[in-house]
């Protein structure tokens, strides 16, 4: 027996697709599961993935210090740039 959890959005979508094929919810769980590819992880690729991302909330976490600290003073310019800066890491990590 297999038990899982959907939300209400995919549950009916689940539903809309057994009904369209005329199949049971377990007989599309089945059909689908033979054409499944299970993917496996590189481990050093995820370790290095997170301390990327680890250093990355470092630096957001010294910004948002900064801005908090600065209010009055904080040039919105220099912010910016961090951030973006910051965006493009993150889209490289993927």
């Amino acid at each position: 027996m297999l038990r899982t959890r959907f939300s209400d959005a995919e549950w009916e979508a689940l539903q809309g697709l057994s009904t369209s094929a005329g199949m049971s919810m377990s007989e599309l769980v089945r059909d689908h599961l033979g054409a499944l590819t299970v993917l496996e992880r590189d481990e050093e690729l995820e370790k290095k993935r997170v301390a990327l991302l680890n250093r990355i909330n470092a630096n957001l976490n010294m910004i948002a210090k900064w801005v908090n600290t600065h209010k009055d003073s904080a040039d919105a310019i220099e912010v910016i740039g961090h951030l973006v800066a910051i965006e493009r890491a993150v889209k490289a990590a993927k």
